[in-house]
C-alpha cells in the first residue's frame, strides 16, 4: 500500500484561465517545474494519449520528463501519467540523487479544477502506477518533499497569473 500526495491550492483567476495555463507547451514552459530550471519541449500532443516531453534544464543538470495525457476534459480535469524520460522519450529511472534506486518508473497525476466566485482551485492527487513496494514506500515516505516541490511549482504558476 501507498500514501497519495494531495495538494490543493486556489489562485484568483477563472477556471477557463488556470486551466488553459496546463493545456500548451508556451505556457507550461514559463512556469512548470523546479525554481531555478528552465524549460525546452520536445514534443507536446495536448490529446488523450497525447506525449509531453520536456527536458528541465539548471546549471547542475538536466532532468528529461514525460507525461501521457490519460483524461482531459475541459476546463474540469486533466490525469497523466508522469515520469522520468531520457531525451529519447523512453521512460527512464529517476536519478538516484535525489529519489533512491527505488522511486516509481511511473504516477498517476491527476488535477482537478473548480470555479467558486470567480477563483479556481486546482486539487492535485499523485501516486505511484505499476509500482513495486520498494517504489510505493518510498513515494510514501517522500510525501512532504513532494509537498514542497509542488508547492513551489504552485508558486511559480501564481506568478505567471499574474503576469499573463
Amino acid at each position: 500500500m501507498y500514501k497519495q500526495l494531495t495538494l490543493s491550492r486556489t489562485f484568483p483567476h477563472s477556471i477557463k484561465k488556470v486551466y488553459e495555463t496546463f493545456t500548451s507547451s508556451d505556457n507550461l514552459m514559463k512556469w512548470w517545474g523546479p525554481s531555478g530550471f528552465e524549460m525546452e519541449v520536445k514534443k507536446f500532443e495536448f490529446h488523450p494519449e497525447g506525449i509531453f516531453h520536456f527536458v528541465l534544464k539548471s546549471d547542475a543538470f538536466d532532468m528529461w520528463a514525460k507525461w501521457t495525457f490519460l483524461n482531459i476534459k475541459e476546463p474540469f480535469k486533466l490525469q497523466v501519467i508522469n515520469c522520468f524520460s531520457n531525451e529519447a522519450g523512453e521512460t527512464v529511472k529517476a536519478p538516484e540523487i535525489p529519489f533512491g534506486p527505488d522511486w516509481p518508473l511511473e504516477m498517476i497525476m491527476d488535477l482537478e479544477f473548480y470555479e467558486q466566485e470567480g477563483n479556481t482551485r486546482i486539487d492535485l492527487v499523485s501516486f505511484p502506477h505499476n509500482s513495486t513496494d520498494a517504489g510505493n514506500k518510498i513515494f510514501s515516505e517522500s510525501i512532504s518533499q513532494m509537498e514542497e516541490g509542488f508547492n513551489g511549482t504552485f508558486d511559480q504558476l501564481e506568478n505567471y497569473l499574474k503576469t499573463s
